[in-house]
């Protein structure tokens, strides 16, 4: 049975925050975790140093939120904590039986974790939460010249979230922000844990992770939708008072590619398990830009009937209207279990 119809859009700009890496291992430790990916790396190294595990199933799951019983896990076994379930806590939502109980109590008669009634040991761990902890796990000291703009002073993490920074530990999400209160997923983590670890190696330097490169075929076509979706887009520029799109061919064969991969694979999402979000593949192949933006979709019937599902949707709108870009790609391939798969991809170079 086809899929119900779905449309996602997402746009950003082109400052990345960098991270530390360590050189990849020879295999992947799971199934859903691919060398051409960002926490690659970091996932392979804390595994190998028993920091952090994946489902019985063989997944990773980085995606998913970590939690705040999970982070007191990572971190404690960073720290070589022993666990000790004789440690009394005095939190009344957990108990010795659970799996995270013993580090809980510890780092909290560490004074990491504050001491209180409650725990919340299911509650996804924001990014303050996350900088917090770390600041406070392994003595992070110092603070940045130029603040992260949504950190403001008042905020009660904004003195960690600095050291944090200040440590190398991280560089924000770009554009000068940090998104305290974002949620950390498990393959971040991962990365935070491998920064750990290069801070407290210092005088040597990690190795550049081996960046994956992938070719755009120089006699790529678009085909009939892709071309009538491209005429619907600038008509609706033109209808708006906005500037016309290029269509570019090289941004049109990554988009194609990216409906085949979500086709391929079975997958509804900007994050592909192979590229990874759609500006690291753009840059993975070869594509450099000011700033750039994503729609997609599955499982409408024509150019027209997609077209109308994202003008309806404010988000994908605000992406096919958006003055500030310049060039356009779009693929569509049939198929799969939603029965069609379409990807735009827009761009300022």
């Amino acid at each position: 049975m086809k899929k119900k119809r779905r449309i996602f859009p997402i746009v950003m700009s082109v400052l990345f925050a960098a991270s530390l890496f360590i050189t990849p291992a020879e295999a992947a430790s799971f199934s859903d975790v691919y060398p051409s990916e960002r926490a690659y790396t970091a996932i392979e190294e804390m595994t190998a140093r028993e920091v952090i595990s994946g489902f019985p199933d063989g997944t990773f799951r980085q995606n998913e939120s970590v939690t705040r019983a999970q982070s007191a896990i990572f971190v404690g076994r960073m720290m070589n904590i022993t666990p000790n379930t004789d440690i009394e806590s005095t939190f009344t939502d957990i108990s010795p039986n659970q799996k995270a109980y013993p580090y809980i109590a510890e780092l909290t008669s560490q004074s990491i974790f504050s001491m209180n009634d409650r725990f919340y040991p299911d509650r996804p761990l924001t990014r303050a939460e996350m900088a917090i902890i770390l600041v406070k796990a392994f003595n992070l000291q110092g603070a940045i010249d130029t603040p992260f703009s949504d950190v403001p002073d008042r905020l009660k993490a904004a003195p960690y979230i600095h050291a944090l920074a200040a440590s190398g530990i991280t560089s924000g999400i770009g554009n000068n922000l940090y998104d305290p209160d974002g949620i950390v997923t498990r393959g971040q983590m991962a990365i935070f844990m491998s920064n750990i670890v290069q801070f407290q190696q210092p005088g040597t330097e990690p190795e550049a992770p081996t960046k994956p490169s992938y070719n755009i075929d120089p006699t790529f076509k678009s085909n009939a939708t892709e071309q009538q979706i491209f005429l619907l887009v600038n008509q609706e520029r033109i209808n708006a008072g906005v500037n016309t799109l290029k269509l570019a061919n090289d941004l049109s064969y990554v988009a194609r590619v990216k409906s085949k991969d979500m086709r391929d694979h079975d997958y509804f999402d900007h994050t592909s398990p192979a590229y990874g979000s759609p500006f690291q593949m753009m840059k993975d192949f070869g594509l450099d830009y000011m700033s750039a933006g994503e729609n997609i979709a599955a499982g409408q019937d024509t150019a027209v009937h997609v077209m109308n599902s994202w003008m309806n949707s404010p988000g994908h709108r605000q992406n096919i209207l958006n003055p500030d870009f310049i060039e356009i790609g779009i693929g569509y391939v049939e198929g799969g279990d939603y029965g069609s798969y379409f990807t735009q991809m827009f761009m300022t170079r």
